[in-house]
């Protein structure tokens, strides 16, 4: 437990200046801080993103995914004229028109829906490795936990980013609300490329669930989080792994131990990740009493630093906990 304590409480000396509380240090578990404390500072080096392209190679795709549709996203093609035109004049041409417009940007929001649900069916599988195979002692395991940490702030990273896109292009919902009330007709329709946008209706109903939710992606990822834990039927060793790896990230950013300004900001992202993953599996959340992770300090010391854009880390952290506001 000395190594714990050692790794809480930050520095020597009798104030913490670390992010867990002096009350909790008990809750927290010791078989994580060593291992995650020892590769924490250096998130940024690029073997990492190399290690996980190597033995975790769906989680690297599905980083790599993440980015063109975000690319992709951030052009969308606002189909509301012509929407508004085929609603207001509803003749063969105007719905044509609209649906030549929608249909292309239709088959961008399924492919960033089809990604969510391969990143669901991921999440329990790194959750797996860094909450139950940290300690493994095959060589190389050092390496494998900092890509993991690595690899879930990158899946974090990318869906905190597609659902602040999301929320700035109204478009999004209004093209798709239309397209659904007319896929019927849009399956029907004799033009070859029309036709082409047609998607079945239980997916269509799916996706209008999913993007009805003001942060699809990051909800994704903490719904996944959560049943993990559950069916894991050991939810504390799940909160434990992600108290230590935000413990870990504060005091290498609150120590200035990271090796560069990139693995700073990825210890910032990924500090930030274990909170409001933390607050959803936790029943209190992270900003309650109890909470292996001292929030407030967490909040205080990211509030003068950015992630996806220029947008403050700790309003990042707020948008997306239940407990935090």
């Amino acid at each position: 437990m000395g190594a714990l304590l050692s790794l809480l409480r930050g520095s020597s000396g009798g104030h913490s200046g670390g992010l867990s509380r002096s009350s909790r240090e008990t809750q927290a578990s010791a078989r994580f801080s060593k291992q995650f404390n020892e590769f924490i500072s250096t998130l940024g080096d690029v073997r990492n993103s190399q290690h996980v392209d190597a033995h975790f190679p769906q989680g690297s795709r599905l980083v790599r995914v993440g980015h063109e549709l975000l690319e992709r996203v951030s052009a969308y093609q606002d189909g509301s004229n012509e929407v508004r035109m085929a609603i207001s004049q509803p003749t063969p041409e105007n719905e044509e028109a609209a649906w030549r417009k929608i249909g292309p940007s239709v088959m961008l929001l399924k492919e960033c829906f089809e990604l969510a649900q391969e990143i669901e069916s991921m999440i329990p599988d790194l959750l797996d490795e860094l909450c139950n195979h940290a300690i493994d002692g095959d060589p190389g395991r050092n390496h494998k936990n900092r890509g993991l940490a690595r690899l879930l702030a990158d899946i974090m990273q990318n869906a905190f980013a597609f659902d602040a896109l999301k929320a700035s292009i109204p478009a999004i919902q209004n093209d798709f609300s239309y397209y659904r009330r007319t896929l019927s007709r849009i399956s029907k329709s004799q033009d070859a490329e029309i036709a082409g946008y047609t998607i079945p209706h239980d997916v269509s109903n799916q996706m209008s669930l999913f993007y009805a939710y003001y942060n699809p992606m990051v909800k994704t990822v903490v719904d996944s989080a959560t049943q993990f834990a559950k069916d894991s039927g050991d939810e504390q060793a799940v909160l434990d792994c992600l108290s230590a790896l935000a413990t870990g990230s504060f005091n290498a950013v609150k120590q200035g131990r990271a090796d560069s300004p990139k693995s700073e900001r990825m210890c910032v992202l990924v500090l930030v990740t274990c909170c409001v993953l933390y607050d959803w599996v936790s029943l209190q959340g992270v900003g309650s009493p109890q909470s292996g992770i001292d929030a407030k300090a967490a909040l205080d010391l990211i509030s003068e630093r950015t992630l996806v854009d220029s947008t403050p880390a700790d309003k990042v952290l707020r948008a997306n906990c239940r407990t935090l506001r």
